[in-house]
């Protein structure tokens, strides 16, 4: 039994060999995760009920280790085939910017470094938010604890031949964003901030999920030979050219979020698909994208006449406004909704739950047309007014959109329950679609999975439905397109040699 190997997926482990020849059963290698993640949530929760009525930075440091330790084990456990560039990295980094650097490192020393933070919001309530947090963080471990394996099967390989599918969407994702084109106008190549406001939200949608299912599609038949950039000139060249003119565009005139977006879908199937991103890379590509990030938004400018427009006087305005000081600089965006936590946690308490009226809009955001008519026939209100978002913004008096929170839109719904509960979830959805992905058992798990990721960011200072529609979408279009391009081509080579 000292030879004894990984044989298959389905409780694969008859024995494993641990230390100096010391032997453990399957049960063990599969329970301990799982009481590892359990003992975390415990303490969590005596955090959260134990947490004081007022400010303690003693106490937010205890639970920001207890937050710092649980994350870096999860993303430990979670690494399949030395891929760090995977949804529970990007969400947990994430989910530290958006929770537990104002209360550790700022609050204390400079509490409005920030604009945002110099609106009004019960301080007292800082530890005992910020002790949700961390629950909501160790419930996403415990639903991510139930799938993990000590070792993972390697992936089918599937012969992916998508030549005649990809005519298709060339031709279709050129068209859409050509009607994209025509609905910004002039202002979006002027590069003025806002102007990419004036397309329907339904057809960008269209348009993101087109393109990310091309590149996708196109990263996933293409072989890596070890030269970064004999693999980039094999790519189809009008992918190539519309992806780079669409990031390009979309930051240009400081509408982040598409192009993020866009770049995290090629960076997960290329990782997933290609050649792991390992922890340095990973490193290296969220620092970078920090920084870009920061300096598009320093030179991003709603008043920008013919004269000020173009690439160069992009770069003097953001050149000329950029400025960090330390790290919480290039984390800004994500540090802010930090905010969001607090408020809505003290409204919460004072107004009730809506039991679910926020998860509506996303819930339904599939089925165009839907939301609107569920929350007036409901509720005689607009999704968007039901939004936690928008009580936020409403409550503090704002003149733009503060966003949410992913853990405070849980709780301004259905409580400590309900942060709990679809945390949970969210970690045990993400861990199968993430194992499902690197099997390749089928390709819509893979394009599920890579979508997933693209909102990782993003997510923790939204609503946990948020993806919803575009992983469907996505999902959809693909073995929409597929089954028509066999019948487009029927005495040629099939088009896809993939499930």
């Amino acid at each position: 039994m000292n030879n004894a190997k990984y044989i298959g997926i389905n409780n694969t482990f008859r024995k494993e060999k641990v230390g100096r020849g010391l032997l453990v059963d399957a049960t063990t290698i599969k329970t301990l995760p799982m009481l590892i993640a359990f003992a975390i949530w415990a303490v969590s929760i005596l955090l959260y009920f134990f947490a004081p009525n007022e400010y303690s930075y003693k106490y937010c440091v205890l639970i920001f280790i207890v937050y710092l330790i649980s994350s870096i084990w999860i993303i430990r456990r979670t690494v399949i085939n030395k891929n760090y560039f995977n949804f529970h990295t990007l969400f947990l980094i994430s989910f530290l910017f958006v929770n537990f650097i104002y209360p550790i490192f700022l609050y204390p020393v400079s509490p409005t470094y920030f604009s945002v933070f110099k609106k009004s919001f019960d301080e007292t309530v800082i530890t005992k938010a910020t002790a949700l947090a961390v629950l909501g963080s160790s419930s996403y471990i415990l639903g991510v604890s139930i799938c993990l394996r000590k070792k993972y099967p390697p992936p089918i390989q599937r012969k992916i031949k998508t030549e005649k599918l990809q005519y298709l969407l060339s031709y279709l994702v050129y068209f859409i964003f050509a009607v994209i084109l025509c609905f910004t106008g002039k202002e979006i190549i002027l590069g003025r901030f806002g102007s990419t406001s004036t397309i329907p939200p339904g057809l960008l949608a269209i348009f993101q999920v087109t393109i990310g299912v091309a590149v996708i599609l196109e990263l996933g038949r293409k072989k890596y030979n070890g030269s970064i950039f004999s693999y980039i000139r094999r790519i189809n060249k009008s992918i190539l050219v519309l992806f780079f003119f669409y990031v390009f565009l979309f930051l240009y005139v400081g509408d982040r979020g598409p192009a993020i977006q866009i770049i995290l879908i090629t960076l997960c199937a290329f990782s997933l698909l290609v050649l792991p991103i390992k922890w340095k890379g990973l490193i290296f590509i969220v620092l970078a994208g920090m920084l870009i990030l920061t300096f598009i938004g320093y030179a991003r400018s709603k008043n920008i006449t013919a004269s000020e427009a173009g690439v160069n006087n992009f770069i003097s305005r953001g050149a000329a406004k950029f400025e960090v000081n330390s790290v919480v600089d290039i984390g800004m965006d994500l540090i802010v909704n930090n905010r969001n936590l607090y408020v809505g946690y003290d409204y919460a308490n004072k107004n009730g739950l809506s039991y679910g009226k926020s998860m509506i809009r996303y819930l339904f955001a599939p089925f165009p047309g839907i939301p609107g008519f569920t929350t007036y026939v409901l509720f005689d209100s607009t999704p968007n007014d039901l939004s936690s978002g928008t009580i936020i913004t409403d409550i503090s008096h704002s003149t733009y959109g503060l966003g949410s929170n992913i853990v405070i839109d849980l709780y301004m719904g259905f409580g400590l329950i309900g942060v709990v509960f679809f945390m949970f979830l969210l970690g045990f959805a993400v861990i199968k679609l993430q194992i499902k992905a690197h099997q390749r058992i089928k390709f819509g798990y893979v394009i599920g999975y890579i979508f997933l990721v693209a909102y990782s960011i993003y997510l923790p200072r939204s609503t946990v439905f948020e993806p919803l529609r575009h992983i469907l979408w996505a999902i959809g279009l693909f073995y929409f397109l597929k089954e028509f391009a066999f019948k487009l081509f029927p005495h040629k080579d099939r088009a896809l040699v993939i499930k």
